[in-house]
């Protein structure tokens, strides 16, 4: 199974915001069942960049970021992903790269906080606490 993890996820753990336990509790279900967490590249200089913002702290930043490393796998996004993107012609662009270099890897679900930033999307488009229920119900199944 492998999932796309929206930004917001990633930030509400790193600052400890409404859904850091939900997304903590995630990430050891994904480690747990075998899954396989990625994010994309432009997530990357988003989430650098706002941690730099918040903290005013370059070195702890990198720490940060390397503890991110060690939860998920880094998608390219591709020339295609861009011009995929552009053609949708989504209210918001960054969420419609996202969800394009989700697709054109082959991702099972995107998981998000916010939902409605995928009201397009084709794909599963999951919160964490849907997505560990899901799992729940899948092991519960077997």
């Amino acid at each position: 199974m492998k999932l796309l993890i929206d930004t917001n996820v990633i930030l509400d753990m790193v600052f400890k915001r409404g859904g850091c336990d939900i997304a903590m509790e995630m990430f050891r279900k994904v480690k747990e069942i075998g899954a396989s967490a990625y994010i994309t590249a432009s997530s990357v200089t988003d989430i650098f960049y706002i941690i730099r913002k918040e903290t005013h702290d370059t070195s702890q930043t990198y720490v940060i970021m390397e503890n991110i490393f060690r939860l998920v796998a880094i998608l390219s996004v591709t020339e295609k992903d861009i011009q995929d993107a552009f053609v949708e012609k989504w209210r918001d662009f960054e969420d419609c790269v996202q969800y394009m270099t989700g697709k054109n890897n082959g991702m099972d679900y995107i998981i998000t906080a916010n939902r409605k930033d995928y009201e397009d999307a084709m794909l599963p488009v999951m919160t964490p606490t849907a997505w560990i229920g899901t799992v729940g119900d899948m092991q519960k199944n077997k």
